[in-house]
């Protein structure tokens, strides 16, 4: 395996922690929208303390300053996806996997301790349940998101580093959305440069097909 790199710039920025409680909500057809987020899942137990109001404006954030060069990596697949599958039984089951599945995104961020290492979804792949202005956002950004700025700090904290596994890159340009994702968050949420890490496969970089470290690369 590589020697570890890693890619930010320095910044004092320190977000808050307050929580998201109904009466901050605003209600927009079957969702909530709160800091230019809508959210359109059946409500979760504990979800606002995963979307946090902090949390929800860093994934505004990110999806304002990225989401129009994410959805030209391949725009027909930025569309709006089903993030279950549908059930044999028909709609009623349709809605209750629908439900599992908020319900299993909510809690993989309140485990704890809070693991060191996250896969994100596909930047390609639409999360067609969190949106902004009408406009879902990527599903990849959404599980970045929510990693660095639930619990990268605690992380860093207890003298460990937030890990990123970036499983099937297929371009230069997507490769440089994620390295400028990881300097802009780090930014957004005050952490020290070089806090970010992340982790592809690659049988070409290393021969043995293991993990490999991103270099960041030269401006």
């Amino acid at each position: 395996m590589n020697a570890q790199t890693s890619t930010s710039l320095h910044s004092s920025t320190e977000p808050r922690n307050e929580s998201v409680t109904d009466p901050t909500e605003a209600s927009v057809g079957s969702g909530i929208t709160i800091n230019g987020i809508t959210l359109t899942a059946p409500r979760a137990p504990r979800q606002n303390e995963v979307f946090t109001a902090d949390a929800l404006t860093f994934l505004s954030t990110l999806h304002r300053e990225f989401g129009t060069r994410i959805a030209e990596l391949q725009a027909p697949e930025l569309q709006p996806q089903r993030n279950f599958a549908p059930s044999p039984t028909g709609r009623r089951g349709s809605a209750e996997e629908a439900e599992a599945s908020w319900k299993a995104l909510v809690e993989r961020y309140l485990v704890e301790p809070p693991a060191a290492f996250a896969t994100p979804r596909r930047l390609t792949r639409s999360e067609d349940r969190i949106f902004s202005n009408g406009q879902p956002l990527s599903a990849g950004l959404v599980d970045f998101a929510l990693h660095i700025q639930r619990r990268a700090r605690r992380l860093v904290s207890e003298g460990r580093a937030p890990f990123i596994s970036l499983l099937g890159i297929e371009g230069e340009e997507e490769l440089e959305i994620w390295q400028e994702m990881f300097t802009r968050a780090e930014e957004l949420v005050g952490l020290p440069a070089g806090t970010i890490r992340a982790i592809t496969f690659s049988a070409e970089q290393d021969d043995a097909g293991g993990a490999v470290l991103l270099q960041k690369r030269a401006r």
